[in-house]
């Protein structure tokens, strides 16, 4: 009995630790564009050491299936606040901001695909001129700091676990995109950073080793993708994972997901709606 009251003592500690800890994270702002719903993250400044290495097991971010360009592993400031998407921009928000779909896999609530950097410049273009907001793609060192859960991270390998399985959908336990939120979310309540679809962000590709840099050639013209995909291995979902393409290429398993800067959010108006007119009409997105 004195056995069995201290592990239900224990078990209740640890639950409400981890409820003390959800209640300390800022609520996500919510938005609605043409009916249809999409939430963002506040991630908090803060200092954090981005990338990996696979040397050293006492040194920082050592991962023993860290490649060469996530070396050498530097620190980073994010000098100030930001907003991510708690999700991936799922297909029935680009049809509201766009009114196409251009996905292969049909899924509203499945992340959209086979969109370019260039295509999603379009889209952010639109989206800002009809709702007067600066919605933008994340830099490379808020996408990984936002993955590793910012200034609450536990320093897993996958964005929100050390078990791909539990976050990330990749070519080892699905063979199709999936939709959004079907995974467990990391530290800051952000679903899909590990697997699904890779992610564009606005960041052109250089080695973090600045000498290595003069031999990128067509490289240094590619834009950084992050985060692994539903059709590749489970390697490539983790945190510190590098990938890169030329602006104009799409594919069926490269998505995106949008970044706002703090200063355009206003706190006390958690629950806005964005409403978007068609050019010359009313709404006609269903």
């Amino acid at each position: 009995m004195k056995n069995f009251s201290f592990l239900f003592g224990f078990l209740f500690a640890t639950q409400m630790a981890l409820f003390a800890q959800q209640d300390t994270l800022p609520a996500p702002s919510s938005y609605r564009v043409n009916g249809v719903n999409f939430k963002m993250v506040r991630v908090e400044k803060g200092d954090y050491w981005m990338g990996a290495q696979h040397m050293d097991t006492a040194e920082f971010n050592y991962d023993r299936l860290s490649q060469i360009d996530e070396l050498p592993v530097h620190h980073v400031n994010i000098s100030e606040d930001f907003y991510i998407g708690q999700t991936e921009v799922t297909q029935q928000l680009w049809k509201a901001v766009m009114g196409n779909n251009p996905s292969k896999k049909k899924g509203p609530k499945c992340p959209v695909e086979s969109v370019s950097y260039n295509d999603i410049q379009e889209f952010l273009y639109i989206l800002d001129s009809l709702t007067g907001m600066h919605f933008r793609l994340p830099t490379e060192e808020e996408w990984e700091y936002a993955a590793r859960g910012g200034k609450y991270s536990k320093g897993y390998i996958y964005s929100g676990s050390n078990e791909p399985e539990k976050v990330a959908w990749f070519n080892g336990n699905t063979s199709q995109l999936k939709n959004v939120k079907k995974r467990l979310p990391n530290e800051l309540g952000i679903y899909d950073m590990s697997g699904n679809v890779w992610e564009w962000t606005d960041t052109k590709y250089r080695y973090y080793d600045k000498e290595r840099n003069v031999r990128l050639g067509k490289e240094g013209q590619m834009y950084v993708i992050r985060g692994g995909a539903w059709e590749l291995p489970k390697t490539s979902s983790r945190i510190t994972w590098r990938g890169k393409r030329l602006p104009e290429l799409k594919n069926s398993f490269g998505g995106f997901r949008l970044c706002l800067d703090a200063k355009y959010v206003k706190e006390e108006e958690p629950e806005n709606e964005i409403l978007m007119k068609e050019k010359g009409s009313e709404t006609e997105q269903k």
